[in-house]
Protein backbone atom coordinates (compact mmCIF):
# COMPACT_ATOMS: atom_id res chain seq x y z
CA UNK A 1 0.00 0.00 0.00
CA UNK A 2 1.50 3.11 -0.90
CA UNK A 3 1.08 6.69 0.75
CA UNK A 4 1.20 9.56 -1.07
CA UNK A 5 3.13 12.25 0.58
CA UNK A 6 2.85 16.48 0.28
CA UNK A 7 5.98 18.21 -1.57
CA UNK A 8 7.65 20.33 1.86
CA UNK A 9 7.97 22.76 -0.48
CA UNK A 10 3.97 23.38 -0.68
CA UNK A 11 4.62 23.69 3.38
CA UNK A 12 7.25 25.67 3.58
CA UNK A 13 6.50 28.15 0.98
CA UNK A 14 3.39 29.84 2.45
CA UNK A 15 4.85 30.12 5.69
CA UNK A 16 8.09 31.70 4.16
CA UNK A 17 5.58 34.64 2.47
CA UNK A 18 4.03 34.89 6.15
CA UNK A 19 7.36 35.50 7.56
CA UNK A 20 8.60 37.86 4.83
CA UNK A 21 5.72 39.89 5.44
CA UNK A 22 5.49 39.89 8.69
CA UNK A 23 9.15 41.49 8.19
CA UNK A 24 8.14 43.54 5.88
CA UNK A 25 5.76 45.17 7.92
CA UNK A 26 7.94 45.41 10.32
CA UNK A 27 10.25 47.18 8.57
CA UNK A 28 8.31 49.88 7.08
CA UNK A 29 6.43 50.63 10.68
CA UNK A 30 9.77 51.83 12.43
CA UNK A 31 9.77 54.83 9.58
CA UNK A 32 7.79 57.84 11.88
CA UNK A 33 5.85 59.44 9.74
CA UNK A 34 3.96 56.34 9.16
CA UNK A 35 2.69 56.53 12.02
CA UNK A 36 3.73 59.30 13.80
CA UNK A 37 3.52 60.74 17.30
CA UNK A 38 1.52 63.93 17.16
CA UNK A 39 0.43 65.25 21.02
CA UNK A 40 1.55 65.04 24.58
CA UNK A 41 -1.13 64.65 27.03
CA UNK A 42 -0.45 65.55 30.55
CA UNK A 43 -2.64 64.14 33.50
CA UNK A 44 -1.13 65.06 36.25
CA UNK A 45 -2.19 68.44 38.68
CA UNK A 46 1.64 70.31 38.23
CA UNK A 47 2.47 72.39 41.58
CA UNK A 48 6.53 72.30 40.96
CA UNK A 49 7.14 70.80 37.71
CA UNK A 50 6.45 73.17 34.54
CA UNK A 51 4.79 71.90 31.70
CA UNK A 52 7.14 72.80 29.18
CA UNK A 53 9.91 70.92 31.43
CA UNK A 54 7.91 67.44 30.62
CA UNK A 55 7.58 69.07 26.56
CA UNK A 56 11.58 69.22 26.21
CA UNK A 57 11.96 65.93 27.90
CA UNK A 58 9.44 64.12 25.71
CA UNK A 59 9.65 65.69 22.53
CA UNK A 60 12.78 64.11 21.02
CA UNK A 61 11.79 60.32 22.00
CA UNK A 62 8.83 61.91 18.84
CA UNK A 63 10.96 60.68 15.81
CA UNK A 64 10.58 57.04 17.13
CA UNK A 65 6.68 56.73 16.22
CA UNK A 66 4.02 55.45 17.41
CA UNK A 67 4.74 51.94 17.67
CA UNK A 68 8.83 51.97 18.42
CA UNK A 69 8.69 54.68 21.13
CA UNK A 70 11.34 53.34 24.11
CA UNK A 71 8.88 54.05 26.96
CA UNK A 72 11.30 53.15 29.71
CA UNK A 73 13.70 55.83 28.27
CA UNK A 74 11.42 58.27 28.32
CA UNK A 75 10.40 57.74 32.10
CA UNK A 76 13.99 57.44 32.95
CA UNK A 77 14.27 61.01 31.38
CA UNK A 78 11.24 62.28 32.75
CA UNK A 79 12.82 61.25 36.17
CA UNK A 80 15.47 63.03 35.79
CA UNK A 81 14.00 66.31 36.04
CA UNK A 82 14.67 67.15 39.61
CA UNK A 83 11.14 67.75 41.16
CA UNK A 84 9.52 64.47 39.60
CA UNK A 85 9.03 61.38 41.46
CA UNK A 86 7.69 59.08 39.59
CA UNK A 87 6.33 58.60 35.62
CA UNK A 88 4.28 57.05 34.14
CA UNK A 89 3.76 56.92 29.69
CA UNK A 90 1.30 55.31 27.89
CA UNK A 91 0.05 55.18 24.46
CA UNK A 92 -3.11 56.25 22.53
CA UNK A 93 -3.90 55.18 19.14
CA UNK A 94 -3.55 56.56 16.98
CA UNK A 95 -0.95 59.61 17.96
CA UNK A 96 -1.18 60.53 21.61
CA UNK A 97 1.10 60.00 24.22
CA UNK A 98 -0.11 60.52 28.17
CA UNK A 99 2.25 61.72 30.48
CA UNK A 100 1.53 61.13 34.14
CA UNK A 101 3.65 62.54 36.78
CA UNK A 102 3.96 62.24 40.61
CA UNK A 103 5.82 65.17 42.23
CA UNK A 104 8.09 65.01 44.97
CA UNK A 105 6.88 66.27 48.82
CA UNK A 106 9.47 68.74 50.13
CA UNK A 107 10.55 67.78 54.10
CA UNK A 108 13.29 70.06 54.14
CA UNK A 109 15.48 72.82 52.54
CA UNK A 110 18.95 70.89 52.97
CA UNK A 111 22.26 73.32 52.78
CA UNK A 112 22.00 76.82 50.72
CA UNK A 113 20.37 75.33 47.06
CA UNK A 114 18.99 71.37 47.83
CA UNK A 115 15.77 69.90 49.04
CA UNK A 116 15.13 66.86 50.86
CA UNK A 117 12.12 65.56 50.16
CA UNK A 118 9.82 63.45 52.39
CA UNK A 119 10.75 60.27 51.26
CA UNK A 120 14.98 61.32 53.02
CA UNK A 121 16.48 61.69 48.85
CA UNK A 122 18.13 65.46 48.46
CA UNK A 123 17.86 67.00 45.13
CA UNK A 124 18.59 70.58 43.38
CA UNK A 125 15.91 71.88 41.88
CA UNK A 126 15.12 75.74 40.33
CA UNK A 127 16.29 77.71 43.57
CA UNK A 128 12.52 79.65 42.76
CA UNK A 129 10.49 76.35 43.21
CA UNK A 130 11.85 75.78 46.49
CA UNK A 131 8.52 76.43 49.07
CA UNK A 132 9.28 79.31 51.19
CA UNK A 133 7.99 77.60 54.64
CA UNK A 134 10.08 74.68 54.88
CA UNK A 135 12.66 74.13 57.92
CA UNK A 136 16.11 74.21 57.23
CA UNK A 137 18.51 71.32 57.58
CA UNK A 138 22.34 71.59 57.12
CA UNK A 139 24.50 68.13 57.95
CA UNK A 140 26.20 65.52 56.19
CA UNK A 141 24.47 64.31 53.08
CA UNK A 142 24.87 60.62 53.87
CA UNK A 143 22.73 61.58 57.28
CA UNK A 144 19.98 62.74 55.81
CA UNK A 145 17.65 60.12 57.21
CA UNK A 146 18.59 59.90 60.46
CA UNK A 147 18.27 63.93 60.38
CA UNK A 148 14.50 63.29 59.48
CA UNK A 149 14.43 61.14 62.22
CA UNK A 150 15.61 63.34 64.70
CA UNK A 151 13.73 65.93 63.62
CA UNK A 152 10.28 63.96 63.88
CA UNK A 153 10.95 62.70 66.75
CA UNK A 154 11.57 65.97 68.70
CA UNK A 155 8.89 67.92 66.87
CA UNK A 156 6.32 65.68 68.37
CA UNK A 157 7.94 66.80 72.03
CA UNK A 158 7.86 70.11 71.16
CA UNK A 159 4.33 69.71 70.16
CA UNK A 160 3.35 69.54 73.69
CA UNK A 161 4.90 73.08 74.23
CA UNK A 162 2.92 74.51 71.11
CA UNK A 163 6.64 75.24 69.49
CA UNK A 164 8.20 73.83 66.03
CA UNK A 165 11.49 73.72 64.78
CA UNK A 166 12.98 76.10 62.48
CA UNK A 167 16.40 74.81 61.61
CA UNK A 168 18.29 71.68 62.21
CA UNK A 169 22.22 70.87 61.98
CA UNK A 170 23.74 67.87 62.50
CA UNK A 171 27.54 68.38 62.82
CA UNK A 172 30.56 65.91 61.36
CA UNK A 173 30.77 64.08 64.85
CA UNK A 174 27.25 63.41 64.86
CA UNK A 175 26.19 66.75 67.71
CA UNK A 176 22.83 68.17 66.62
CA UNK A 177 21.15 71.71 66.96
CA UNK A 178 18.14 73.17 66.84
CA UNK A 179 16.24 77.01 66.32
CA UNK A 180 12.91 76.90 67.28
CA UNK A 181 10.12 79.19 65.26
CA UNK A 182 10.22 81.74 69.05
CA UNK A 183 14.34 82.25 68.05
CA UNK A 184 15.68 79.79 71.00
CA UNK A 185 18.51 77.78 69.87
CA UNK A 186 18.79 74.61 71.40
CA UNK A 187 21.90 72.53 71.90
CA UNK A 188 21.61 69.03 72.16
CA UNK A 189 24.41 67.13 71.80
CA UNK A 190 25.26 63.85 70.93
CA UNK A 191 23.95 61.16 73.20
CA UNK A 192 20.70 61.36 74.74
CA UNK A 193 18.46 63.78 72.43
CA UNK A 194 15.06 62.36 73.59
CA UNK A 195 15.67 62.67 77.45
CA UNK A 196 17.28 66.16 76.85
CA UNK A 197 14.49 67.24 74.60
CA UNK A 198 11.65 65.94 77.42
CA UNK A 199 14.01 67.92 80.12
CA UNK A 200 13.66 71.01 78.34
CA UNK A 201 10.44 70.72 77.81
CA UNK A 202 9.35 70.10 81.33
CA UNK A 203 11.46 72.95 81.83
CA UNK A 204 9.37 75.23 79.54
CA UNK A 205 6.71 74.50 81.06
CA UNK A 206 7.16 75.14 84.75
CA UNK A 207 9.27 78.34 84.53
CA UNK A 208 11.08 78.78 80.74
CA UNK A 209 7.98 79.76 79.05
CA UNK A 210 7.44 83.09 80.70
CA UNK A 211 11.20 84.39 79.91
CA UNK A 212 11.56 82.74 76.55
CA UNK A 213 11.71 86.75 74.59
CA UNK A 214 14.96 87.02 76.84
CA UNK A 215 16.41 83.65 75.96
CA UNK A 216 19.09 83.32 73.28
CA UNK A 217 19.97 79.55 73.88
CA UNK A 218 19.57 76.27 75.87
CA UNK A 219 22.88 73.98 76.13
CA UNK A 220 21.39 70.82 77.16
CA UNK A 221 24.48 68.34 77.43
CA UNK A 222 23.79 68.13 81.30
CA UNK A 223 23.95 65.17 83.26
CA UNK A 224 21.56 66.17 85.47
CA UNK A 225 20.35 69.69 84.59
CA UNK A 226 20.79 72.74 81.63
CA UNK A 227 22.72 76.33 80.70
CA UNK A 228 20.44 79.08 79.73
CA UNK A 229 22.19 81.71 77.17
CA UNK A 230 20.67 85.38 77.74
CA UNK A 231 20.10 87.63 75.46
CA UNK A 232 21.83 90.88 75.45
CA UNK A 233 19.52 93.99 76.17
CA UNK A 234 18.83 95.77 73.06
CA UNK A 235 20.46 92.99 70.63
CA UNK A 236 18.31 90.27 69.00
Amino acid sequence: MSVSRMPMVSIFLPLAIILVSFLSLVVWSRHSDRFPLRTVEIRSSLHRVQETEIQASVLPFFDKGFFWLNVQAVQACLKRIPWVQTADIRRVWPDRLLVSVQEKTAQAKWGEKGVLSTEGVIFYPKVETIPEKLPQFDGPTSEALLMQQHYFALLEQLGAIGLTIESLNLSLNGALKIVLDNGISIILGKNAMNERMARFVLAYKASLKAQSQRIAYVDLRYTNGFAIGWKVAGVQ
